[in-house]
């Protein structure tokens, strides 16, 4: 398997979505591209056609103080090496395109990140439970939450 050459990918992505990428510096030992949300299934698309990349190894959802009110939900590939796309979605009101269609194998972390976040993935029917019991009624365990002055 050879690996994917990161200049190729960056011109490929811009040349069949109009994105530019942004490659993020803050994940090392691989590539890692910042991608706006309503271009993840088009750059999935580059990734499989262009470049026979399939292997999603998971996604992880995070929020971090350099990026508050934000949570970034990184898409994890594997094609010789670790290629990772990040978004980067409002903790008010998180959505992105679901991928199951592209990769069924994404039901799994996309229902992770919907409990454990509240991300919603449009175009999928449900996103049932995974992990919490059925009567958790405390919201997404891992969201901060801004705190507020009253």
């Amino acid at each position: 398997m050879n690996q994917i050459d990161t200049d190729a990918l960056l011109e490929k992505i811009k040349a069949e979505t109009g994105c530019q990428p942004e490659v993020y510096q803050d994940i090392t030992d691989e590539d890692a591209l910042c991608i706006p949300v309503e271009n993840l299934e088009a750059v999935i698309g580059v990734l499989r056609k262009d470049f026979g990349c399939y292997h999603l190894s998971g996604i992880t959802a995070q929020q971090r103080e350099s990026q508050p009110g934000k949570i970034e939900l990184i898409y994890h590939f594997w094609h010789g090496k670790g290629v990772s796309l990040l978004l980067r979605l409002p903790a008010d009101d998180p959505k992105v395109a679901s991928i199951i269609a592209l990769l069924p194998g994404a039901d799994f972390y996309e229902r992770e990140a919907a409990e454990m976040y509240g991300i919603t993935f449009t175009g999928r029917e449900e996103t049932p439970r995974l992990l919490l019991p059925d009567e958790w009624d405390q919201g997404p365990p891992f969201l901060k939450r801004e705190a507020s002055d009253g």
